[in-house]
């Protein structure tokens, strides 16, 4: 979802590249020409594609407005125990490789972690239940930029990091399309800002 608005420059500047983006929070099989390349966000299992870093990816927790004045704004990581929490559900993959971290923030080792009153399959699913009001989340930063009723709670505490990967197979290394949207996402990457 970070790569949507970004994408129109590469369009205005390659008019004769068709852009099909497919968003999945499942790893897509490039091998059976799902796609031609994919922006993966855990190392692929599929060891042999061509696959270089592209960004690290940060997250927070984030509450709306109206639920933080519902509910307070926490001041500690302690404050967290008397909030409502929605995580990422089952069905799909987790994009990120602790989805409960949130969940288990400042709790002892074999304590139980927080209790969730909703569980979200996919990462925009969980920004708008936090939208909405529903509770606080960990999302990742990239999906909160320019969004409405989203504030980061406690700002100086970090999920963990998620590498991005630009992946593609072998055989389309050198094709002129792939070789293009490489060097603009390479080129573009250290100018945007999540």
């Amino acid at each position: 979802t970070w790569l949507t608005p970004r994408i129109q420059e590469f369009m205005q500047l390659n008019p004769e590249i068709e852009v099909e983006l497919i968003f999945d929070d499942k790893e897509l099989d490039l091998s059976t020409r799902q796609a031609d390349i994919g922006i993966f966000m855990r190392r692929p299992k599929q060891l042999n594609y061509i696959q270089k870093k592209l960004i690290d990816i940060n997250y927070h927790i984030y509450g709306s407005p109206k639920y933080l004045e519902k509910n307070g704004y926490p001041k500690s990581v302690s404050d967290l125990n008397n909030h409502k929490f929605i995580s990422f559900g089952r069905g799909a993959p987790s994009p990120v490789f602790n989805p409960d971290w949130a969940l288990k923030l400042g709790l002892k080792d074999g304590a139980k972690k927080r209790k969730t009153v909703m569980k979200v399959n996919s990462v925009y699913g969980l920004l708008l239940a936090v939208q909405s009001g529903v509770g606080l989340a960990a999302l990742p930063d990239y999906i909160t930029v320019n969004q409405p009723n989203i504030v980061k709670v406690l700002p100086k505490i970090e999920g963990p990091i998620t590498e991005a990967h630009f992946v593609y197979p072998q055989s389309l290394k050198n094709v002129a399309r792939v070789q293009a949207f490489r060097n603009f996402l390479y080129s573009k990457i250290s100018e945007w800002k999540f």
